[in-house]
């Protein structure tokens, strides 16, 4: 079975796709999500898509509101899990910068949305011979193999990591001199501490303690980014707005190291993970 996630706001272009994909030869099962929000938590598995299945081949629209095309595409190609799956990006205008954004961000291919029935024959007969015929993807069993958890003998998870790059690193966006950061009239030092939770590490499991760091550093990250955007907005930069996809990722790279904490903490009986509740 060839699962392919079509990601659309216009319902007309999702029925479209499901008429058309009635003609392929091949077993299709065909997912649909109306934004690129619920496009990620299809492929996380949240909320009412907890039982997803993860999909061969993702359709994606340029043009949603919420997070656009380009940032979930973003999303999928910056997260470890996901990145492996083929994302074609549909579009109804053909500019070159557009078009280039999408192929520095890895998308797997950028296609014209049809725009009649002889395009849509076509556009659906190329996707069938080249994705579903011809080219080689990753399995189900493959990915699901990649991320098992270890087991009570100790062994390690394989180790994932982000890819390194200036869009996860932060440190030099909206950098305020300390004159700049001084006038403002309200500083991030004025505001209240906040609380701090110490999480002891537990003596003879490696793995709980490396989940547990990993985790800690997310978590971390993410308030840098935050912390970072606010010295933006109350310096008045008017770009401030670009950190809001970095804040996206930083927080489902946060979400995964702590499912990935729970989850190893729960199996091997190494702590409570109602702790972190």
């Amino acid at each position: 079975m060839f699962r392919i996630l079509v990601v659309d706001d216009d319902s007309g272009a999702r029925q479209l796709v499901r008429e058309m994909m009635k003609n392929v030869h091949r077993p299709c099962e065909l997912h649909f999500a109306e934004s690129g929000a619920e496009a990620l938590d299809f492929l996380h598995c949240r909320d009412k898509h907890a039982d997803a299945p993860r999909p061969n081949l993702i359709l994606l629209d340029m043009t949603m509101p919420g997070l656009s095309g380009l940032q979930t595409l973003s999303a999928i190609k910056t997260d470890p899990e996901l990145c492996i799956i083929p994302v074609v990006m549909l579009s109804t205008v053909s500019s070159p910068k557009e078009v280039r954004n999408c192929y520095q961000a890895h998308a797997n291919c950028y296609v014209l949305k049809p725009t009649n029935l002889e395009r849509s024959v076509k556009f659906v007969e190329a996707v069938e011979a080249f994705w579903m015929d011809f080219a080689l993807l990753p399995t189900c069993e493959e990915r699901t193999a990649a991320l098992q958890p270890p087991d009570s003998k100790g062994q390690e998870m394989p180790t994932e990591t982000l890819p390194a790059g200036d869009l996860h690193t932060g440190t030099a966006i909206a950098a305020a001199t300390p004159e700049e950061a001084t006038s403002q009239a309200m500083r991030v030092e004025d505001l209240p501490a906040k609380d701090t939770i110490t999480l002891s590490p537990i003596m003879g499991c490696e793995e709980h303690n490396r989940l547990l760091n990993g985790f800690g550093e997310a978590v971390e990250e993410l308030l840098t980014l935050h912390d970072q955007q606010f010295r933006a907005i109350v310096s008045g930069d008017t770009e401030s707005h670009r950190f809001d996809l970095l804040i996206h990722m930083a927080n489902e790279k946060k979400l995964q190291a702590k499912y990935a904490y729970l989850l190893h903490a729960e199996r091997h009986g190494c702590t409570d993970p109602d702790a972190l509740n």
